[in-house]
């Protein structure tokens, strides 16, 4: 005489498998990220209080992808950042929602003040910012080689090359002057 018990403990032990290996290997739900992002800020210059960059205000919407468009901008953002005391010439190259900006700074400016270059620096980091709120980020360089490479692509997108042609300039500089942008 056979037992139907063993049977009945086989198949209801594999329902119970079934069920763990059904519910437990569903991936974790996860909240949506939150769509705020926080005011970057930057800090004092005697390490006290950190100042906050102040929200953008103006424009909105995308950033213009046409060539004369996007030397307009440009132009107009490298004015900006001349407004900034210190500041004698700056150049603007826009890649993505990246403003990379060269600055060549007054000779009036203390020799090897890291301080005053840095102050300039955060300076027109702020002022770009304001500028166009479209921007994601702004980069500055005060050194010779990346300010004058940064110039010879502003002034061939200003002579209408094709964007294209300065692709592996733009890369170059966005590998150097991102690495610790603000």
């Amino acid at each position: 005489m056979k037992s139907r018990y063993p049977t009945k403990i086989l198949l209801l032990c594999l329902a119970l498998l079934t069920i763990l290996i059904v519910t437990g290997c569903r991936a974790a739900q996860r909240k949506p990220l939150s769509t705020k992002t926080p005011t970057p800020t930057t800090p004092s210059p005697m390490g006290t209080t950190p100042r906050t960059t102040p929200a953008p205000t103006t424009p909105t919407g995308p950033l213009p992808t046409r060539t004369e468009e996007v030397v307009r901008l440009q132009d107009e953002l490298a004015k900006e950042a001349e407004k900034v005391s210190g500041v004698k010439k700056a150049w603007v190259v826009i890649s993505g929602g990246t403003a990379l900006v060269g600055t060549e700074l007054k000779t009036d400016m203390p020799r090897g003040s890291q301080g005053d270059a840095a102050g300039v620096k955060n300076d027109v980091i702020m002022r770009i910012r304001r500028a166009d709120s479209r921007l994601t980020g702004v980069a500055v360089a005060t050194d010779a080689g990346t300010v004058n490479q940064l110039r010879k692509v502003v002034e061939g997108m200003r002579a209408g090359k094709p964007t294209t042609t300065f692709t592996r300039d733009v890369n170059d500089l966005v590998r150097k002057m991102t690495s610790g942008m603000k």
